[in-house]
């Protein structure tokens, strides 16, 4: 039996280090917890039956004790083997077991208070255990049919093996020790060979998983190959260049922009060091820049190219770029390669040169330029709008443009931007600004819409300057263009050394006839009608500060004209050039003439003017001319005519006056207007009888003429002095002031016959003009003087009130046909217009002998009694007692005309009535009621 007994426990320790070795390959290679489970429940349950054996048949006794440690390692080898079994199937029924497990333990507590045997009281565990391995055999036969490992299906047989012996053990009570050897071998090989057979399992899971990797390789392989091409193909074809490089700065690839840049081919490069084709250079220093792949290899980090970088093509070509250089490394982060990308940015750096340039030129420039949105809030404001409104930018900038723009100026930039976003051009403009200290500037602003690249307004622009300024740079501006876009005078540019034409304008084509390419081919002295030496000599003298020369040049065809040159030595691009600036002066003599001849005569009547006349006075004093005869003309009625019918009129006249005098005279007699109205003429080497024909003729025709106006003649009235210079004694002054008083004295003898036929003629015209106006007058002078003899006037104020009734609208001579014909139904502005004729009417009776008297009257006569009038708004007594009968008369004869107002004699004298005391006189409006009823 001992024999037997140690055979026993030699066996028990190679199943244990079977399980422990099985246990430590398995969990080494799969590091998977239920095998970590499971060993140590093997483990413990090696234990268990180690102890059980002891007590069954050694000398271990069975207390109490050794019975709860044998049921402790069965509990726990119970919760491992569950913990296991939830790992491998990923099932959660630990929390059932766990109940189950509890249940076992109060079980096994209950019959071991009772002292019932112990195979009975550990009846439920082993159970629970069996259970679990069946369990877990059912759900490996299912797994099966997916995964068709045949080792799994073994492992399945062999855990349901396990399950039956386990549930069926504590039925067996009285074994003897041969019967428990064979059931613990039996155990324990099915545990071995569960074990083994899980080895085989992991292995050909693992072949699997091979098998799987494997695959997975090639394909990844396969991909890779293809990214590999596909990143190729797309560094060889996009814009930027590309270079990549070993980690030693050998060149491996290129692709085809890196090629164009540097202009070397792919397959020239190859293995070569990038530094020596890679050239670049600092584009302002022209320095040897450093390749930053050289930086990358020595950091490891990304590095780009400094600002201002070109690189120098194989060709010798400058190219702007910018680049940057990225390490290339393994999966341990070993730098293996360097990758550069770059690319030609020329036109970005010229735009940028050209974005600077502008910058400058903003904030340098003294314009004010600026811009601001729609709602009128400034976005930018340069130095020069510093300059000229006051305000630095960061006052102003988020602030409205109407801070600058007073209030009476608003409403005119408002329509001109509106017309802007209309599309329409808006030219520069002049307009009022507010400067910060509250000065008010004049400016000439430009302002033009902003649009982005859609076309849509964004805001708006400005540039604007004062007008100072802007003189200085309209002058520089027109000489510039004159220059240069088409001026009318010549330029010509020549070689100082043999007078070679290098630059011609558009004019010198056009006045010499010969296209630009003759010309380049000509010097300047084939176009100079003179001799070399002679030209030569002349440009010498003005080597310093040019000269001016008169000339003549010669056109294509033979032809000859007189031209002024201005010539100046000039110095460009270190060369000795001849400028030439060449102006026709025939045009020039013509207006010098111009010139002269409006300087010595008059504008209005082409006779000389009054300068021009003192000078031949001068002359005559200081050469002692006798005789002379001096005769003065005055035009009678010239200020009627302004007055009444205009100053087109009154022009009309003295041009009339001027070509009456132009025919009376000889070649060698000199006429002037010496002032308004007066003519004068001097009569050189003319005795007294020569100047009285002289004035007998100008008689004649000035009797005989008329101007024509509006289809009315008006007649030609002048009063005539003349004196005569007939000793040496007798300054000529003097005889202009003796023929000037001569004239007065004729003026003042027929100045009211003169005038009166020149107010006939004009108030004929205005007859003819206004026909209901006159036959308005003839009604008022017949009702007036009947009540002018009623209120019992002397004959005087009788005849006053005759004269008045007759010319109190003569004033109406200077107000327009379309007022006079709806005097009832004018608007504000024609009612101011058509009250002037009480001011235009007393300044025709003050010019008339027969009317100053009634100035005053003609002026006042539509004056209300309460001071509501017009023009002077006097009232009551203030105003003449003659106004007050006319204004009732006037008004009474208005209303009763059937073609004005058109009211019965009951219903005028009624409004009569009720306007006393307002409009009216109330004591004459009383006698005026009783007069019309007697």
């Amino acid at each position: 039996m001992f024999n037997n007994i140690h055979f026993t426990l030699n066996y028990q320790v190679l199943i244990l280090l079977i399980l422990g070795v099985f246990y430590l390959i398995v969990h080494n290679a799969e590091k998977e917890k239920y095998i970590l489970f499971w060993g140590s429940a093997w483990g413990l349950d090696l234990i268990r039956y180690a102890i059980e054996y002891a007590i069954e048949y050694g000398d271990l006794s069975n207390t109490f004790l050794t019975q709860v440690i044998v049921y402790g390692l069965l509990v726990t080898s119970s919760i491992l083997f569950t913990y296991g079994f939830q790992s491998f199937f990923e099932v959660n029924f630990l929390q059932k077991g766990l109940w189950i497990i509890s249940l076992s333990l109060g079980w096994y507590s209950v019959n071991k208070i009772l002292g019932i045997s112990n195979y009975i009281a550990v009846i439920p565990m082993y159970v629970f255990l069996g259970v679990v391995s069946i369990f877990a055999g059912t759900l490996i036969f299912k797994n099966f049919k997916v995964s068709k490992v045949i080792s799994g299906l073994i492992i399945g047989i062999l855990l349901v093996l396990i399950g039956i012996r386990e549930c069926t053990y504590p039925i067996v009570k009285h074994f003897n020790l041969i019967n428990y050897l064979v059931d613990f071998d039996l155990l324990y090989s099915l545990k071995i060979t569960l074990a083994i057979v899980l080895l085989m399992h992991f292995y050909e899971i693992a072949n699997s998983m091979l098998a799987i990797i494997f695959n997975k390789q090639e394909e990844l392989m396969e991909s890779l190959n293809r990214e590999k091409e596909w990143l190729q193909t797309t560094l060889r074809s996009i814009g930027d260049g590309v270079i990549a490089t070993d980690a030693n700065g050998n060149i491996e690839f290129m692709n085809s922009t890196a090629e164009r840049l540097i202009g070397y081919k792919e397959e020239e490069v190859l293995g070569k060091k990038i530094d020596e084709v890679f050239n670049i250079i600092n584009e302002d220093t022209k320095e040897k820049a450093e390749v930053p792949i050289e930086k990358v290899l020595k950091t490891g980090n990304t590095t780009g190219l400094a600002n201002h970088t070109a690189l120098i093509s194989k060709n010798g070509e400058i190219i702007s770029i910018a680049d940057s250089a990225s390490p290339i490394k393994d999966s341990q982060g070993n730098i293996i390669g360097t990758v550069m990308v770059f690319r030609d940015i020329s036109d970005k750096r010229k735009y940028e040169k050209l974005l600077k340039q502008y910058e400058f030129i903003v904030e340098s420039s003294e314009e004010g330029i600026g811009t601001f949105d729609f709602n009128g809030i400034i976005q930018t404001w340069n130095k020069g709008c510093e300059k000229i409104y006051g305000y630095k930018a960061e006052e102003i900038i988020g602030n409205s443009i109407y801070m600058v723009i007073p209030d009476f100026e608003r409403e005119k930039i408002r329509n001109i931007l509106e017309r802007l976003l209309k599309g329409e051009d808006v030219k520069s403009y002049e307009g009022i600004r507010v400067r910060k200290d509250g000065k008010l500037i004049n400016v000439l602003v430009s302002i033009a819409a902003l649009k982005d690249e859609l076309g849509r307004y964004i805001g708006i622009s400005f540039i604007s300057h004062d007008i100072t300024e802007n003189k200085k740079a309209e002058q520089i501006l027109r000489r510039y263009k004159l220059l240069f876009d088409d001026i009318n005078d010549i330029i010509l540019f020549a070689k100082y050394e043999d007078g070679k034409i290098i630059e011609v304008n558009k004019a010198a084509i056009k006045a010499y006839g010969y296209e630009m390419e003759e010309l380049l081919k000509m010097d300047i002295f084939e176009l100079c009608d003179c001799e070399k030496e002679e030209l030569t000599q002349l440009l010498d003298v003005g080597d310093e500060s040019g000269v001016l020369l008169n000339l003549q040049h010669k056109r294509k065809d033979g032809s000859k004209f007189y031209v002024e040159a201005n010539v100046a030595k000039v110095e460009f691009e270190n060369e000795k050039l001849i400028m030439m600036i060449i102006r026709d002066i025939t045009e020039r003599k013509l207006t010098q003439d111009r010139l002269e001849h409006l300087g010595t005569h008059d504008i209005l009547t082409g006779l000389y003017n009054r300068n021009f006349f003192e000078e031949k006075m001068t002359f005559i004093e200081k050469n002692n001319v006798i005789p002379t005869g001096i005769i003065i003309c005055d035009v009678d009625g010239l200020k009627l005519v302004n007055d009444t019918m205009g100053h087109k009129a009154g022009d009309m006249l003295l041009k009339t006056a001027a070509d009456v005098l132009g025919k009376c005279f000889r070649g060698q007699d000199i006429i002037a207007r010496i002032g308004g109205d007066e003519f004068a003429i001097i009569l050189p080497n003319a005795s007294i009888e020569v100047v009285e024909k002289a004035v007998d003729r100008i008689r004649k025709m000035v009797e005989n003429s008329k101007f024509a106006f509006e289809k009315e003649n008006i007649p030609l009235s002048m009063s005539i002095g003349y004196a005569v210079k007939n000793n040496s004694f007798k300054k000529i002054e003097e005889v202009f002031k003796e023929a000037d008083n001569n004239m007065y004295r004729e003026k003042l003898f027929h100045k009211r016959s003169s005038y009166r036929k020149v107010l006939d003629s004009i108030l004929k015209m205005f007859e003819i003009r206004q026909p209901k106006l006159q036959k308005h007058l003839k009604a008022v002078k017949e009702i007036l003087v009947n009540f002018a003899e009623y209120l019992k006037l002397s004959r005087v104020r009788i005849k006053n009130l005759e004269l008045l009734a007759e010319f109190h609208d003569i004033g109406m001579i200077g107000i327009s046909d379309k007022i006079l014909d709806k005097v009832d139904n004018l608007n504000e502005e024609e009612k101011l217009e058509f009250q002037k004729h009480c001011e235009i009417g007393y300044r025709i009776a003050m010019s008339s002998p027969d009317l100053a008297h009634l100035a005053d009257m003609i002026l006042m006569h539509h004056e209300w009694w309460n001071g509501q009038g017009y023009p002077l708004a006097v009232k009551g007594e203030d105003i003449p007692y003659e106004c007050r009968i006319l204004a009732i008369v006037d008004a009474y004869v208005q209303m009763i005309d059937k073609e004005w107002k058109g009211l019965s004699k009951e219903q005028a004298l009624k409004e009569i009535e009720k306007m006393a005391g307002i409009q009216f006189d109330p004591i004459l409006v009383e006698k005026f009621l009783a007069f019309m009823k007697d």
